[in-house]
């Protein structure tokens, strides 16, 4: 993080606290579950196959299976470079093979599966390039968002965040992991919201599902809690002062230090294939 700002913030919390009395509790399974090579997808509990079903009644039924698969894609549930045979998708999610294969289709034009030839179809792996390529835009598009929402927040918004700010501090102590990221993500989305920018929107919130790719792995830092608690106690500062160009150097910062900070743990784990970089099955 640039000098200027105090305790140098990230983005997400994207990981546990530095004091052990403050790490939430349930971090120890912030890496995720490995998947060995030539491992079989898991078999879908009876609340999938439930959802799927539903949803297939109301629409087309790849509709339903492309946003389970992506779900378990982008939280992890199927990992990196994971193999996505047909055969086991089709019981996995009681469909026939159709709605599988127009649902893989879909997900290989987002960059999330890998259609090969012959073979099949794969997770995407991880890399750093596309790790870099995605905090890059991030860094645009939600520092541009922050400056437009700070100066357009009325005192009912601004007592919104801090009613959120209060819990996410109660959280960052309590709370799981899992939980505290989707309440601090929250509030940063209830600050852009203000913008009302429908398109900006869509971009941001694509952008940071992308990233939860990633944020598995950048949970490995030390102090990532603490680091996120003090950004968005900075980030409402800048929000009650209605200082636009301080909120968007706040939320730019904190996007570079997770690259800074997270990119040698994520290079590091890509490089020893632990996040699906190698080319194995």
């Amino acid at each position: 993080m640039e000098p200027t700002l105090h305790p140098v913030p990230t983005n997400d919390a994207e990981g546990k606290s530095g004091a052990q009395a403050s790490r939430p509790q349930g971090s120890r399974a912030r890496r995720g579950r490995p998947w060995p090579k030539g491992a079989r997808l898991p078999s879908a509990p009876a609340a999938v196959q439930t959802f799927v079903s539903g949803e297939a009644a109301k629409g087309p039924a790849h509709d339903a299976v492309y946003h389970q698969l992506r779900h378990m894609i982008l939280l992890g549930e199927i990992p990196p470079s994971a193999w996505l045979r047909q055969e086991e998708l089709t019981q996995m999610f009681g469909v026939s093979r159709t709605p599988i294969r127009e649902a893989l289709r879909t997900l290989s034009r987002e960059g999330l599966v890998v259609m090969v030839s012959n073979q099949g179809a794969r997770v995407s792996p991880l890399s750093m390039e596309a790790f870099e390529e995605l905090y890059a835009l991030r860094v645009g598009i939600e520092g541009l968002a922050a400056r437009l929402a700070i100066g357009m927040l009325a005192l009912a918004d601004v007592e919104k965040l801090r009613q959120q700010f209060a819990e996410i501090e109660v959280l960052a102590v309590t709370a799981e992991l899992a939980v505290y990221l989707r309440k601090e993500w929250l509030f940063r989305l209830s600050l852009y919201q203000v913008t009302r920018r429908k398109s900006l929107l869509m971009q941001v919130e694509a952008l940071r599902e992308h990233a939860e790719r990633y944020l598995r792995l950048a949970y490995t830092v030390e102090g990532r809690v603490e680091e996120s608690l003090e950004f968005h106690r900075q980030l409402l500062r800048a929000c009650e002062q209605g200082d636009a160009a301080l909120g968007e150097r706040i939320v730019q910062d904190a996007l570079r230090w997770t690259v800074a900070r997270a990119g040698p743990i994520i290079a590091a784990s890509i490089a020893q294939g632990t996040a699906g970089g190698d080319s194995g099955s």
